[in-house]
């Protein structure tokens, strides 16, 4: 039998997901966990984000985060449309994105990725959660980017523009204490 090495920080009930704030002891690791009871897809904003985040890193009971942790995985960025859609807007209208090709125009994409959705003005929305919890985000990795038309990009309201721009990924927000 294998125990799970994760254990449940903080959850919240999102719409009809559960998210939960999970750490790894072994690995140092957190997982924010988005999951629908019948395998659907969940969308879950900004403030349901730093609102359970903020409740896994001020925790001061027996459930709380102790040691230091390294990097905070939170999935596929299609269950947060809101940086789905910074992710495809920011390509879009970025120098460094060919929207005609769908790639970028000078580096490997999931570099190019990481770099965007590490930007201030992206960090800074969510950052304040890490710094009270006695962290700071020091870089974000990414993996398995897809790249579609704006049709794609979960909720969407805007300009559909011609074109292919990344709007998901495997994302992880590397983490170090202050």
């Amino acid at each position: 039998m294998v125990l799970s090495q994760e254990r449940v920080i903080a959850s919240s009930k999102v719409g009809e997901c559960d998210l939960t704030v999970e750490a790894n002891e072994n690995q140092h690791t957190l997982r924010l966990r988005a999951h629908h009871p019948k395998y659907k897809g969940c969308h879950i904003d900004k403030n349901s984000m730093v609102s359970v985040l903020t409740a896994g890193f001020l925790k001061n009971d027996s459930s709380r985060l102790e040691g230091s942790y390294s990097s905070l995985f939170i999935g596929r960025l299609i269950d947060y449309p809101w940086l789905s859609q910074y992710l495809a807007t920011t390509a879009y209208g970025d120098q460094g994105w060919d929207s005609k090709k769908g790639r970028p125009a000078a580096m490997d994409i999931n570099k190019y990725v990481s770099q965007l959705l590490f930007r201030r003005e992206l960090v800074a929305q969510i950052e304040m959660v890490f710094e009270k919890g006695g962290y700071r985000v020091v870089g974000v990795s990414v993996e398995k980017v897809l790249v579609g038309g704006f049709r794609e990009v979960p909720f969407y309201q805007g300009e559909i523009h011609p074109g292919q721009v990344p709007y998901d990924a495997q994302v992880w927000f590397r983490l170090e204490r202050n």
